[in-house]
């Protein structure tokens, strides 16, 4: 029996881990000979012809649904599921991270999520750290709960986006690059959810020259908190600023030589650094949540230690060491796939 699905998401643009990962997760699961559509939230990725926008048509079918979201997508999850359990239509969802949020302080909203959830076929969190805090926070578990990570290798569309010479000009021609990303500009326990602002503070320690660093931005939710880090990476001329980019991170990352991701919490451990292993670049991550193996980990929200990291990762690369092979396995495909047989 052929398997058929519609992945439904935020798919790019805007850029993120989740956008990035349905990318991934569609172009592999076609690459087995699923029907696979997917079905955006966000943007149309260019040069993609099997992702189209939502509209009132999606919902006159029951072809299977596999739902990518996370705690800011809540809204969109009660509402969706209501017309799925209407219409009888299977669904699985898959959550990105939970963190909390002033709304699920309300019980009418935390009753509608667990209902979602519940009506759900099954539902996959990336990360155990995911897992916990869906559980305590819903104190419910679905029966076919599962935790299968978000990594997967990188897809041709990713691979075949080029990098225009205009884009970051002065970076591009640095010795050693440093690159960093936020899907956007937002706050944590009142601080810059991915650690931007540290990491400008352990680059400004740093007084190589022949060093540049570019931070790759998305979208802006708290415009305080980015007129800070803007403020702060004006100071140094070393540091380059590109913001709204419609174009996927990979041909960054494939011209620089050290990947930062500084997060002070996520809900995985980082499509941005397995992109950079899988590519051959030395990657650096917060110890905030698990990382793949191979990750220079630095103490959470630590700038002396972060800036430790940093500077052993340039010697490194001033000395041509080449960081560990890692190979970024495929089986989350499969894992996946065999949860759409269950419920064809």
């Amino acid at each position: 029996m052929k398997v058929a699905v519609r992945i439904l998401g935020p798919f790019p643009p805007p850029f993120g881990g989740v956008a990035l990962h349905v990318i991934r997760l569609l172009e592999g699961l076609r690459s087995r000979g699923v029907s696979a559509q997917g079905y955006s939230l966000g943007g149309l990725p260019a040069g993609i012809d099997y992702v189209r926008k939502l509209s009132a048509q999606f919902f006159l079918s029951r072809t299977l649904v596999h739902y990518h979201t996370d705690e800011g997508n809540h809204r969109w999850l009660r509402l969706f599921s209501f017309f799925w359990r209407m219409t009888r239509t299977p669904y699985i969802v898959t959550v990105h991270s939970f963190r909390d949020r002033k709304e699920f302080a309300n019980p009418r909203i935390l009753r509608q999520l667990v209902r979602a959830f519940k009506h759900a076929k099954a539902v996959i969190t990336i990360s155990n750290e995911t897992s916990l805090e869906l559980e305590r926070r819903l104190s419910f578990r679905h029966n076919h709960s599962r935790v299968i990570p978000s990594a997967l290798p990188l897809s041709i569309w990713e691979r075949d986006a080029q990098l225009k010479e205009s884009i970051g000009f002065d970076w591009q021609r640095s010795p050693i690059r440093i690159l960093a990303n936020a899907g956007r500009i937002v706050s944590y326990n009142g601080k810059d959810l991915y650690g931007l602002d540290i990491l400008l503070e352990a680059f400004a320690g740093i007084s190589d020259t022949d060093v540049a660093l570019c931070l790759a931005i998305g979208g802006i939710a708290d415009e305080n908190l980015w007129n800070s880090i803007k403020l702060k990476a004006d100071l140094d001329k070393r540091v380059t600023v590109l913001h709204g980019l419609e174009m996927p991170l990979t041909p960054f990352v494939k011209h620089t030589h050290i990947v930062a991701r500084p997060t002070r919490t996520e809900g995985g451990p980082s499509l941005t650094l397995s992109e950079a292993l899988e590519l051959g670049k030395w990657a650096i991550g917060s110890d905030s949540v698990q990382r793949p193996s191979g990750v220079v980990l630095f103490r959470n929200d630590d700038v002396v230690d972060l800036r430790k990291a940093l500077s052993k990762c340039i010697l490194d690369v001033r000395g041509q060491v080449k960081p560990p092979f890692v190979h970024i396995s495929n089986d989350t495909i499969d894992r996946i796939l065999n949860i759409y047989r269950r419920f064809q």
